[in-house]
C-alpha cells in the first residue's frame, strides 16, 4: 500500500484537519514531490511537523519535481533543514549526484540501498558503503564521497 496522502482529496482533507487540530505530525514515508502545488505547499507549511517533511528522490528524474516542491515550500517559509529526502541507492555515481544536489541545498538525505528479495537482489558492498557515508551526518557534511571512498 502506498500512503501517498497528496494523491487523493481525502488525504488533503486529512492534512487540513491536522492543521485545524494543531496536532504534531510525522509521516514515515516520502511524499510525492510531483504533486506539490502552490496550494499544497501552503498547506504543508501550516502543519506542525514533529521533525521533517519527508520526500523521496529515487532517480535523477525525481530531482526536478523535488526542487520545485522545495522552492514552493521555501516560499511559505519552510527551511531546507526541515526537509528530509529518502534516496534510493542502485547506481552509486548517480545516487551521489542526487546527494550532491541535496547537500548544496542543506536538505537532509537518507540513503537506502536497493533490495529485491523476490529476485534475490541484495545490496553490493559499494552501495552499503555509500549509504553508510550518507547516513553518518558528521562524515557526510565534512567530506565528499570521492574523497571518502579513496581513504
Amino acid at each position: 500500500m502506498d500512503n501517498n496522502v497528496l494523491a487523493s482529496a481525502h488525504g488533503l482533507q486529512q492534512l487540513e484537519k491536522m492543521v485545524d487540530l494543531k496536532c504534531k505530525v510525522d509521516f514515515n514515508q516520502g511524499l510525492d514531490s510531483r504533486l506539490v502545488t502552490d496550494e499544497i505547499a501552503g498547506l504543508l507549511s501550516k502543519i506542525r511537523w514533529i521533525r521533517f517533511i519527508r520526500f523521496a528522490c529515487d532517480t535523477m528524474q525525481a530531482v526536478e519535481p523535488l526542487l520545485s516542491a522545495i522552492g514552493k515550500l521555501n516560499g511559505y517559509g519552510v527551511k531546507n533543514y526541515r526537509i528530509f529526502v529518502y534516496l534510493l541507492v542502485k547506481d552509486v555515481p548517480e545516487a551521489n549526484e542526487r546527494c550532491k544536489i541535496l547537500k548544496r541545498l542543506g536538505v537532509i538525505p537518507f540513503a537506502q540501498t536497493y533490495c529485491d528479495f523476490e529476485s534475490d537482489i541484495r545490496p553490493t558492498p559499494e552501495q552499503k558503503h555509500f549509504a553508510w557515508y550518507v547516513n553518518q551526518k558528521a562524515v557526510f557534511k565534512s567530506t565528499e564521497w570521492e574523497e571518502y571512498k579513496a581513504r
